[in-house]
């Protein structure tokens, strides 16, 4: 096999998630989890492929997918046979929608919502979705995670809005010496909440003693054009908050305006900063 074609080769493979090594001749695997997860039987298959096949190493990658490492070419489709035998999934690379990354904000304590179950159904309908350049989208469970929401092309994020009911509220102060963030204060004798300072955590909710802090239906922050790397960019949310049951709309309306208007090898955060912020945001909600 002539170098041209064994280069074009390798970039077909990579697109696949399997990923030439600078050792030549050998690649890594990568596997997808469900939403950060694989069960205790897919994780026994993983380590009997890597002992059989790669160096005995099993690598974690920053979206929550495994990477085989040293797996020679001419073993590749015998590991993609086992792959499937056991029910995993290989994939993840080239200018495709890439893994969901999720915390675990639907176990966690700190988590507003199921955060597996809103990657997982992104995941069914987005996944591997081919695009002018690669797509990162990001499910996130609450505030604790907005550095993370700012570094995906999508990034989602709850937020639980807050309001005093004052026949309720004993000026306790509890809830103003609670939050962190000086988000609440005491003025003219009743409680305050600054819309510059509160995020929406909605934790202090519980420590109000007479239930006079109530929590409204939670919302969504949707963040566009985000990414790290050698050109990194910080996303801003919508100027707009979204509904459970607008979220898939809004990331298939987002990903729609991407393919159509980002050129070819184009992250979404260069077409931001080509078209202007204001109006890739104006397009996308015109859109909904």
């Amino acid at each position: 096999m002539n170098k041209c074609i064994l280069d074009k080769e390798k970039l077909e493979l990579k697109g696949r998630g399997i990923l030439p090594q600078k050792q030549e001749g050998y690649f890594a695997i990568r596997f997808i989890s469900k939403a950060g997860y694989f069960n205790t039987d897919e994780m026994t298959a993983l380590t009997n492929i890597a002992k059989e096949y790669g160096n005995g190493n099993i690598g974690l990658t920053s979206r929550l997918t495994i990477e085989i490492p040293y797996i020679k070419y001419e073993n590749l489709e015998k590991v993609l046979k086992e792959a499937k035998s056991n029910g995993l999934v290989v994939g993840g690379g080239g200018p495709t929608v890439r893994a969901i990354l999720t915390c675990k904000g639907t176990v966690c304590t700190h988590g507003l919502i199921d955060t597996n179950h809103i990657a997982l159904e992104i995941e069914e309908r987005f996944f591997g979705k081919k695009l002018p350049h690669k797509f990162k989208i990001a499910v996130l469970g609450c505030n604790n995670s907005y550095g993370k929401a700012q570094v995906n092309d999508i990034g989602i994020l709850p937020i639980k809005k807050v309001h005093i009911l004052e026949e309720n509220c004993i000026l306790c102060d509890k809830c103003v010496k609670f939050c962190k963030y000086d988000g609440m204060k005491k003025e003219n004798n009743k409680i305050v909440i600054s819309n510059e300072k509160c995020i929406s955590c909605g934790k202090c909710i519980k420590v109000c003693p007479t239930k006079a802090i109530e929590g409204e239906e939670i919302e969504f922050l949707i963040f566009l054009g985000g990414r790290l790397g050698r050109k990194a960019r910080l996303a801003t949310p919508i100027n707009k908050s979204f509904k459970r049951e607008e979220i898939i709309n809004a990331v298939d309306k987002i990903i729609k305006y991407f393919e159509s208007q980002a050129n070819k090898n184009e992250r979404f955060a260069d077409v931001i900063e080509r078209i202007g912020l204001k109006s890739v945001e104006e397009e996308i909600l015109n859109s909904l």
